[in-house]
């Protein structure tokens, strides 16, 4: 046997030996979540790491084996999982998509151009924020919002209308 076959016979066993004990690269797989929702995937045991591409578009809580994927804003980015010692257990690629059955988005002309302004509606239309809509309107109601979390959490109406204009969002 000469020389360059022992060789390439040892590169072969050595390339075998070392695949064994080299982590398996995880498929990549695509999940889908509307933005403002969450959903839970499921680990076959805890993560050590998660790594989000951008936490911007969707974020992660983690609780045990359990991952709550969050959409924030539409868009696509990704989720890489890795166990305690730094191996790969998942890897996804998120589409966060901004529509569901109940939303409706309405285009307005005016002066200052195209506004726009997303509804959710189900039995009745509700002014829903979504990013790109008219920022008037999205700040007021944001403000609102805010005032009746505030409310809810035990603070008074002046304590919470710092925050709030107190003004109704503009009629549609």
């Amino acid at each position: 046997m000469s020389l360059s076959s022992k060789l390439q016979g040892l590169a072969a066993a050595t390339g075998v030996f070392f695949s064994a004990f080299m982590p398996q690269a995880q498929a990549t797989e695509e999940l889908t979540v509307y933005a403002d929702q969450s959903q839970i995937i499921r680990l076959e045991r805890a993560p050590g790491t998660v790594v989000v591409g951008n936490p911007s578009i969707a974020d992660v809580t983690i609780q045990g084996n359990q991952i709550f994927l969050h959409g924030r804003a539409f868009g696509k980015t990704n989720i890489i999982v890795l166990d305690e010692n730094g191996n790969a257990l998942a890897d996804y690629n998120i589409n966060v998509d901004a529509q569901d059955d109940y939303s409706a988005v309405v285009f307005k002309g005016s002066p200052a151009g195209i506004l726009q302004s997303t509804f959710t509606c189900k039995t009745n239309c509700e002014v829903a924020l979504h990013v790109g809509d008219d920022a008037g309107t999205f700040k007021t109601v944001n403000e609102q919002q805010k005032n009746k979390i505030g409310i809810a959490q035990g603070q008074k109406s002046s304590d919470t209308a710092a925050g709030g204009t107190g003004q109704n969002a503009p009629a549609q």
